[in-house]
Parts: C-alpha cells; structure tokens; sequence
C-alpha cells in the first residue's frame, strides 16, 4: 500500500479502468511538420551559436535493474555501463550575471515522506485552452496560477499551488536578504514556510517515477514501479484511469500536445502509447536493449524520443512507429534522462558520464548502417541514424541515478539548461556559452527532480533520501501577472 502523507488523508482504494473516464480532450491539434530524417555523428564540441539560439523559442520553426530498497527513490538506479568523452570541459571565468537578478531560494518548500523522483510546473499556455477542459490559470488578484506536481518514492504525488506565496515573496522581497542556507532550511529561519499541498494523489502501491502534466493542465499522469501509468483530475485528484501493460518498473511518461495519446518509458525495454480516454495500448515500440528511462513529445506531437541505459537516444515517428534517427555519445554512456526543445529542433540529453548533450535533429536523411542487430530485426534494412551534437555541457554530479533537466526560457536574457546533479545543487548553464551562469545550493542531497516554468524565471527542484523537499528559486523579483 502506498504510503500515506504528511496530511493525514487516508488514501482511496486503487484507480481502475472502471472508473469514470475523463472528458474527451480538445481534438484541435497543430499543422504536422515533415517528420524527421537523419544525419548522426559522435560528439562534437560547438557549432554556430545562432543555430542553436533558437533551441527555446517555440516561434521559431519546428542487466536488469537493481532492486529498489525502502530507503531509495524510486528514480534511484544504479549505473549501468561506462562511457567517457574526450571533449574538453568548459569552465567559467567570465562574469555571465550582466545586470540580471540571480537566482535565490524563495521562502517556501514543500516535502514527502521519502525521496523526490520528479517535479513539474503546469503548462501556463493551458489559460488559453480553457475552453478545452484545462483549468482557468490565473487568481483573482490578477497574477497567473502557477501550479506545480512533485511525485515520491512514497507513492504519492502532490500538486501545489504556489500562486500566493510567489506573489507574497515579491511584494515582501523576502528573497532579496534571505541567504540559501537559511532560505531553503526549515529549522534555521521562521520565515520560511512550509507548504500545503493542494492535492495529494493516491493510488499506487509502490513508488512513483515522474508525473507529467496535460497540455491544458486539465489532468496529471504518473509513472511508478508497480507497472502502471494512472490518469488523475488535476482539479479533484479523481484517478480517472488506470495503464496496465507494461512488465516492469514504468519510468517515464508524457502527453502529446493533443491531449489524447500518454506516452511511457519502461524498464522492459519498451516504449507503449495509450489512448488517454479508454486506457488502452495502441502502440508498442521495442525501442531499446536496456531499460528506457526517458520519453517525450515534440512540440506537435508527430514525434517521440526515447533514452536508455544502452547509451541510445531514439526519435520515432508517432504516426507509424518508425524509428527516424539514433544519436549516441562516444563511449555510449548511459542516458539517465531526454526531452525536446520547445520548438522541437533538439533534444537535451542526459547521461551518466556528468554530461548534458544538445542534439540537432532537424537535419536530412543519411545512408549508412548501424549494427547487424538491426539489419537482422528489420529485413536487413539500414538502421536510420541521428543527429549531430552542437553542445555538451558539463560541470554537474551525475553518474549513478537518472536526473532530469529543463530548458530555462522565460526570460530571453538568461536563457538557460538546468540540470539537476549529484552533489545537492542546481545547475544552471548558458545555453549558447556552455558555461555555468550559476549553482544553487540548499538541498541536503542529490537533486534529480527540476524543472522550469515556460512563462516565468522560476525553477522547482526536489532532493533525495537525505532530503526529502521542494525548493523554488527565482530572482529577487519575478513578474507573475497575467
């Protein structure tokens, strides 16, 4: 039975396909673009900064696992495999603030009762979807809702609604005086606030991996080690329906940008798709030879990339299943997490040589081969190959579980990849210098679980065993009218 929380509520009996099924999701989907074909190579250290400058504007176009103890996250996995990379590290020496507020711990934090595996804003453009089923975010004091879900090794997953403490932080500016070590630490200062959670989500009976937000923020899927995903109303906490298909831990999960397919990574090797509204697996991909530990969704959703610990990063078409590209780093580190760039000409990679790799896959089609296997699985086909790397960046902690990492670019003066690490910190690294703008310290240990907000210059971060809260950072003042 899953843990029950820190609230006290008694958690209801376990969710089902029985259930009530949630309302049809908008059927409005957007222009699809030519699906992607391939060019790959190894690392390489840089390419031309104004390609990659649009990486986070949307505008511009488009062998089994360890055993999980009872005091490990769920996202907690032991390396798999070994990989180094030759390219030489990028290091800081130049100021990179310009006249920018750095980033410090906001007064306020959340917990769970055992390890954070993973944390996710709501998406903000979900206001305009309204009409769709997505909840109306925005307060009544005339600053966007910012809402958020965190999911734990405990087996709950929690929404927060942080909407007044971020308004009550700038008003205040508490956060102009307030150090990290105090500011992000529950017993040191009585001005920090320990938060209530607007929703506790129970229904798993092991821990949960990652929680993914709809597009119009209507509903939350999660993704656990009991094998199966759940639909939950982000408005009631209702388990709507229940995933089952998968043989072992689910590790990942993602909507598309239509609301109607949930994409899921598993550690049986495969990547499934399921139709949101009746629970059903319309897709299987065989998609990798180790557990896939990483899926997502381009922005309009006509394809999928998927990680692994075999060290390979997949795009799929989602129309077809076939796969489009394979990008690899040299050595084939494990990949410990992927996601696309919001405008879905890269894909952010993680893997557990300390690394973050940003792949172009935009690019045209390649002859060439990639492994006997393949040829043998697909009729002696030539393996489709991927994309080229147009920047690494390197300077966290992360070689023994996965952790995720996100596109910081609300602000177009900072834009940033963030990335959880090892060592307890926050990592926030410029996305066309590779160098590291700024660490924020305050967990007590390793962070894998961060995300940032897509409108907002606001990062969430969750710690594990040894730590067990959700931190929020953001300049000393953030703008949250809508």
């Amino acid at each position: 039975m899953a843990t029950t929380s820190s609230s006290g509520d008694a958690p209801p009996p376990p969710g089902s396909n029985s259930l009530p099924t949630p309302p049809a999701p908008s059927a409005a989907a957007t222009t699809a673009t030519a699906a992607l074909t391939t060019t790959t190579t190894h690392d390489e250290p840089t390419t031309d900064s104004s390609s990659v400058k649009a990486a986070v504007d949307p505008s511009l176009s488009e062998p089994s696992p360890p055993e999980q103890t009872k005091d490990e996250p769920s996202r907690k996995r032991s390396r798999v495999g070994d990989g180094t990379d030759k390219e030489e590290t990028v290091h800081s020496e130049e100021d990179m603030s310009d006249t920018l507020q750095p980033f410090t711990a906001l007064p306020f934090y959340g917990d769970h009762k055992r390890a954070i595996s993973a944390f996710s804003f709501a998406p903000s453009s979900s206001a305009s979807l309204g009409n769709n089923g997505g909840m109306s975010l925005s307060s009544n004091d005339g600053h966007a809702q910012v809402l958020c879900a965190s999911s734990s090794a405990d087996g709950c997953a929690k929404v927060w609604d942080i909407t007044k403490n971020l308004s009550d932080a700038q008003n205040t500016d508490t956060t102009k005086d307030i150090p990290v070590e105090s500011a992000t630490s529950s017993s040191s200062t009585p001005t920090t606030t320990r938060l209530d959670p607007k929703l506790s989500l129970f229904g798993h009976n092991r821990g949960i991996n990652d929680v993914a937000w709809s597009p119009t923020a209507a509903y939350i899927a999660t993704a656990s080690d009991d094998k199966t995903l759940r639909l939950w109303s982000a408005e009631t906490g209702d388990a709507f329906v229940e995933f089952r298909g998968h043989t072992n831990f689910v590790f990942s999960c993602r909507f598309n940008p239509q609301s109607n397919l949930l994409v899921s990574g598993s550690f049986d090797e495969t990547v499934k798709l399921w139709d949101v509204r009746c629970g059903e697996c319309v897709a299987t991909l065989p998609a990798h030879s180790n557990p896939v530990t990483g899926v997502d969704f381009n922005r309009d959703g006509t394809c999928i990339v998927s990680g692994s610990y075999d060290g390979l990063v997949r795009i799929w078409d989602t129309a077809t299943g076939e796969c489009l590209k394979t990008v690899y780093a040299e050595g084939n580190p494990p990949v410990g997490g992927v996601r696309f760039s919001p405008n879905g000409r890269f894909v952010l990679s993680g893997t557990l040589d300390s690394k973050l790799r940003l792949y172009d896959v935009s690019g045209g089609r390649e002859r060439g081969s990639f492994g006997n296997e393949y040829r043998r699985l697909h009729n002696n086909r030539p393996q489709p190959r991927g994309g080229k790397c147009s920047k690494t960046y390197a300077g966290h902690k992360n070689s023994k579980f996965c952790a995720f990492s996100a596109f910081l670019s609300a602000n177009p003066k900072r834009q940033c990849v963030v990335s959880g690490s090892e060592d307890g910190k926050v990592h926030l690294y410029d996305l066309q210098s590779r160098m590291i703008r700024q660490t924020l310290e305050g967990h007590h240990d390793a962070v894998l679980a961060v995300d940032a907000h897509d409108s907002l210059e606001l990062i969430g971060s969750g710690g594990m065993a040894n730590d067990k809260s959700v931190r929020f950072w953001a300049p000393a003042k953030v703008d949250t009218k809508s």
